[in-house]
């Protein structure tokens, strides 16, 4: 498992920030020719192998003056790239999810064939079928080509191309490192032949193998990304299993009472708050600006004085500009995560054995308040899914993501089970049957953490096939007369003193 460091170097001089920007273009230049290349789907047959096949059929075409490791890493880079573009359209459409549901056996089979290659689903893309080794008819296999044909060629979109040019990718052959009076320096080869650059660093660290330096424009500094290992306990994880359910107010509540990352809440609606009254203010600078060059532009058209004109240049430049904007919102990004991480790392600090989680890409779009959207739309679902998988993986755990169709609405009590939009009044639960009483985050944890080994819902059960199930389960409960009303557990996960109802034990 591997981690990425970060160093920042000392602002560069122009000389150095010259030579960085050429050594960069030139990287840029044959990256972009191999996603050119590989743009064309009958070439994706090079993602299925070595990075190195590609780098051989492009190598006629390296250019001259560029040292061939440096063009080398921009192939390897390009591949890399497209595999990462393909896996996140994949991902994005919840391509999987829609297989599971609309197709069965063989077809079921034969759609998650074709997606294991990248070759094949280029191969989708020109509306070929390819034939697997497996029985299936053509009939069949049309089918499912023109289904996934449908939903790929409109997400995929233009394929990736050199947009922004602002990092370099390096081997060990590329650079090395030396100290020099108490400071790291990183000597890296550049376009120049002979000539090395010089990249003063911050603080002190051990830098090694492959290496990514990214050029910050506006800060005339540069960053130096390194990947490494991270040492992972030898001894599986014992700790009890718990389900995690991601919230507004909160990073995360766990399924055994426990709440992690308070305060939030009120850092999103800050930020969110700042973010639009800064807007706001922009707005309206921008339209005095507007109106003031069409005074300016009347004026000039009349011989008149270029006034009005001068004052919108001045107002673009001095009150529109983006660098402080940047900077801020990249603090406010930072203290997000950082809370992320932070409460992350306490949720999974007893190294449970199963953290069950829900798919946070689904949670994106428009919500019922206005307010309440744009705090969700800096919820920073990477990071936190990124921070649990590198979390449970660091510890040895089980990181399942399963079906949360219903989970805060569902009661969580084994002998009950009953599901209504009402048992949840905003954060507060409590069950209109059985009149167990709790928190709606932690609920939503403890019925997450049930799903993990529920053998009828699975991840891409549609919800309404869940709630059918779970309303199924009940109507047994009540038929049989097995429900009662036990406070002292749920889910095989003992109960937090905040949900424990003040109802008795007893038979309905």
């Amino acid at each position: 498992m591997k981690r990425t460091a970060k160093y920042a170097t000392l602002p560069l001089n122009r000389g150095k920030r010259n030579m960085l920007r050429s050594l960069i273009d030139a990287f840029a230049n044959l990256k972009d020719l191999a996603l050119r290349t590989l743009s064309r789907t009958r070439q994706w047959h090079y993602l299925d192998g070595r990075w190195q096949v590609l780098r051989d059929v492009m190598k006629p075409r390296y250019a001259k003056g560029v040292p061939v490791h440096l063009q080398d890493q921009a192939i390897k880079d390009a591949v890399l790239t497209m595999r990462r573009w393909i896996e996140s359209v994949i991902a994005l459409t919840h391509l999987k999810k829609r297989i599971f549901v609309r197709f069965e056996k063989q077809q079921r089979h034969y759609a998650f064939w074709l997606l294991r290659r990248y070759g094949r689903i280029g191969a989708v893309l020109r509306g070929e079928a390819p034939v697997p080794k497996f029985e299936i008819a053509a009939r069949e296999r049309k089918e499912v080509v023109r289904f996934l044909h449908r939903i790929l060629r409109h997400a995929l979109g233009r394929a990736p191309r050199m947009n922004v040019r602002r990092s370099v990718a390096l081997d060990t052959s590329l650079y090395r490192v030396f100290e020099h009076r108490g400071r790291v320096y990183v000597a890296i080869a550049s376009s120049v032949r002979g000539e090395r650059l010089v990249l003063p660093l911050r603080g002190q660290g051990r830098i090694s193998g492959d290496i990514r330096v990214v050029f910050d424009m506006g800060r005339r500094t540069g960053f130096v990304h390194m990947a490494y290992n991270v040492r992972v306990p030898v001894q599986p994880a014992t700790g009890a299993a718990v389900g995690l359910d991601a919230g507004v107010t909160e990073v995360l509540a766990a399924s055994s009472g426990e709440k992690y990352g308070h305060g939030y809440g009120v850092l999103l609606d800050r930020l969110s708050q700042e973010t639009t009254e800064t807007g706001k203010a922009r707005n309206k600078l921008s339209q005095i600006a507007n109106r003031a060059e069409e005074r300016g532009r009347k004026a000039r058209a009349a011989g008149g004085s270029p006034g009005d004109a001068k004052k919108a240049s001045r107002i673009r430049r001095q009150n529109l500009g983006s660098r402080k904007l940047n900077v801020k919102r990249a603090r406010g990004e930072a203290a997000v995560k950082t809370m992320v991480g932070q409460a992350v790392r306490a949720a999974l600090k007893d190294r449970p054995s199963v953290v069950a989680v829900e798919d946070l890409s689904h949670l994106r779009g428009r919500t019922k308040s206005r307010r309440l959207s744009r705090v969700v739309s800096r919820w920073a679902r990477s990071v936190l899914r990124e921070r649990l998988e590198f979390r449970a993986e660091a510890g040895r755990s089980r990181l399942e993501t399963v079906n949360a169709a219903y989970t805060s609405q569902a009661c969580p009590n084994p002998a009950c089970g009953f599901v209504h939009k009402d048992n949840r009044h905003g954060d507060r639960f409590h069950c209109l049957h059985c009149g167990w009483d709790g928190d709606a985050d932690v609920v939503a944890g403890m019925n997450l953490l049930a799903r993990v080994a529920d053998p009828e819902i699975h991840l891409w059960t549609p919800k309404e096939r869940v709630k059918a199930i779970l309303e199924a389960r009940f109507r047994r409960r009540k038929e049989t007369g097995n429900l009662v009303r036990p406070v002292d557990q749920g889910n095989g996960t003992p109960l937090p003193a905040g949900l424990q109802s003040s109802h008795a034990g007893t038979a309905v």
